[in-house]
């Protein structure tokens, strides 16, 4: 049986909290995130998976077409997708953990909606934090930096998927177009957060396992067989 050990796990060192490290927010392990200085060796993949099924994409403005108690999808649910498209789809396996982890940064700082995000008085500001919290997350799972353009491809096509799907517009109002000719081919469950957060975390084993064929795992993850 093959098993994945994450030292960063097993090894609970309080993190250093110098003032120069700025504010810190709270993290489900009961450890403190300084957004604006993380460090690869305080990362931990549980802690994204949790963060993330909280979040909510859509600014919240989501509601499944069949399901009335469904009204959360989360950006690990989203996540996954775009991993499965990137591989299903795309064909290119070897960019399946970049796909997987393209909105991980988001565990620090939460999603925020793209009028805000890209308005000219926030991108400058925000975009260098997010850069570098995707270069630190790079660097600790051994990811691409920057990441490669089909994962943008990818999210670009769950997006619309996600649109369509789960995004009420009224008809009376105009909307963003979707581009048909790129629609990820899934049906979108919005899961409850625990739920989520075990799929991904389940989508993350498998392509860590599945890493070891296309780039070298980084040192702090270590795979051995019993």
């Amino acid at each position: 049986m093959t098993l994945i050990v994450h030292k960063h796990e097993l090894i609970q060192q309080p993190s250093p909290a110098p003032a120069d490290r700025g504010p810190y927010v709270h993290s489900a392990n009961g450890r403190k995130i300084y957004p604006f200085d993380p460090r690869p060796e305080e990362i931990s993949i549980n802690v994204i998976a949790h963060h993330l099924a909280n979040n909510n994409r859509w600014n919240g403005a989501t509601q499944h077409r069949r399901f009335k108690t469904r009204i959360s999808f989360s950006v690990a649910e989203h996540s996954v997708l775009v991993a499965k498209y990137v591989v299903e789809e795309l064909k290119l396996p070897e960019f399946e953990l970049e796909a997987l982890l393209h909105d991980a940064p988001e565990y620090l700082f939460g999603d925020m909606i793209r009028p805000f995000k890209h308005h000219p008085s926030i991108h400058p500001i925000i975009k260098p934090i997010e850069d570098r919290a995707e270069e630190v997350i790079a660097k600790r799972f051994g990811l691409r930096f920057p990441l490669p353009k089909e994962i943008k491809i990818a999210d670009e096509a769950v997006c619309a998927a996600e649109q369509q799907q789960i995004v009420p517009e009224d008809a009376r109002e105009q909307w963003r177009a979707i581009d048909a000719s790129r629609i990820a081919p899934y049906e979108i469950e919005m899961m409850d957060a625990y739920s989520a957060k075990e799929y991904f975390l389940m989508a993350y084993e498998s392509a860590i396992r599945r890493r070891r064929d296309f780039q070298a795992l980084p040192s702090s993850v270590e795979i051995y067989s019993k």
